[in-house]
């Protein structure tokens, strides 16, 4: 476990009166193997290497790039993040990156990108996006020198979110991309994140992770939603009260059924929906695969949170299925999967009808209703 060992953390500083005190600081605060290189080019060499045996990486802002050049912050950093955005995308991993320097705010503020979300509460605390070597921060009451943070936050970073960096900046960039960008990362973000991890980095037994089916739906909620607020959904779909909720049976059939022609004929769900809503395409707004895929994912999904001990049908009974499939966990990470092309769905459509009021006009309108 991370936990238990010591994280190697490539330092580009060539200080000799600082590289020859920080590592002793670093090792007895927080059990971090801080191996100084005076220059980048002999960074990148080290980091090329044996890239798997690196934890982390920080910079100090007014350093060499190359042998020979002087050390100007501005022209280190655009060289150096280039590099490692470019090396992490080789290598399909992301290091987490830190700056500590003695350089003023406004000298290098601009250089230092915002994409470090592992490290993101930093600029809260210090109005910052760097740890100044001999800065002073207040924490919990208490003044605490700024590196001594820094190598603190390097091992609860490293320790703990280390698997969720490499499921967001490199297994699924452009989902997560997407949650950003709706403004869905710390909600449906949150959910994905939990179906994700043990699909790669293990750690979950199948019993557990059987029971986040929850997590599923829940992610469907919260997209469902953000389509009524866009318009694109009919607000029936929403019930209000003391039972606040999304119908998630409803927000299926309008986006991939078809639209019966006499609602009077459907089934009971779907001709209470259809009474109360015309959709105003001709076909469905999802592609039929994932339209298909979206009525299994929130039939498997009711299964998992709507079980009784008397319902025979597999598709509602999810201990029932379970047991023909030895508890194991494919289903749930198919519709996984599944999700992951939803959202990306979702983004494109998005792109393609931004505006609330004409998407109103142009999918839905209601019959009868108090809406």
């Amino acid at each position: 476990m991370l936990k238990d060992k010591f994280i190697q953390v490539l330092w580009v500083e060539n200080d000799p009166k600082i590289t020859s005190s920080y590592p002793r600081e670093a090792d007895m605060i927080a059990g971090i193997v801080l191996k100084p290189f005076p220059t980048w080019e002999d960074a990148e060499k080290a980091l090329f290497s044996d890239y798997d045996s690196w934890d982390a990486i920080v910079l100090d802002a007014k350093c060499v790039y190359k042998k020979g050049q002087a050390d100007k912050a501005d022209r280190f950093l655009s060289n150096v993040f280039m590099r490692m955005a470019k090396i992490a995308s080789e290598k399909h991993r992301t290091l987490p990156w830190y700056v500590l320097s003695g350089q003023g705010e406004d000298d290098i503020r601009d250089l230092i990108p915002e994409s470090n979300e592992w490290d993101a509460d930093w600029e809260k605390i210090s109005n910052r996006r760097f740890y100044s070597k001999n800065g002073i921060v207040k924490i919990g009451g208490e003044d605490k020198q700024e590196r001594q943070v820094l190598f603190n936050r390097i091992r609860t970073q490293v320790t703990y979110y280390s698997q969720e960096i490499q499921i967001e900046y490199n297994l699924y960039p452009e989902v997560f991309g997407v949650l950003d960008r709706l403004g869905l990362a710390g909600e449906v973000g949150y959910h994905l994140m939990h179906l994700l991890l043990p699909m790669h980095f293990g750690g979950v037994d199948n019993a557990d992770y059987n029971m986040r089916y929850v997590d599923l739906r829940k992610s469907l909620e919260y997209i469902f939603r953000h389509m009524v607020g866009m318009r694109i959904l009919p607000p029936t779909i929403e019930s209000k009260g003391k039972k606040d909720g999304v119908n998630l049976s409803w927000s299926s059939l309008f986006l991939g059924a078809a639209q019966p022609e006499d609602p009077e004929k459907a089934n009971s769900d779907e001709g209470k929906f259809w009474k109360k809503v015309h959709r105003n395409t001709e076909n469905p707004l999802l592609p039929k695969p994932l339209a298909d895929w979206l009525k299994s994912a929130i039939l498997q999904a009711g299964g998992a949170v709507h079980t009784t001990a008397n319902r025979e049908d597999f598709g509602r009974n999810l201990d029932k299925y379970l047991v023909t499939v030895s508890h194991a966990p494919y289903m749930l990470r198919a519709l996984t999967m599944g999700l992951c092309d939803f959202i990306l769905w979702y983004d494109s459509f998005l792109k393609d009808n931004p505006d609330k009021e004409m998407n109103a006009l142009n999918f839905w309108e209601l019959k009868n209703s108090k809406y």
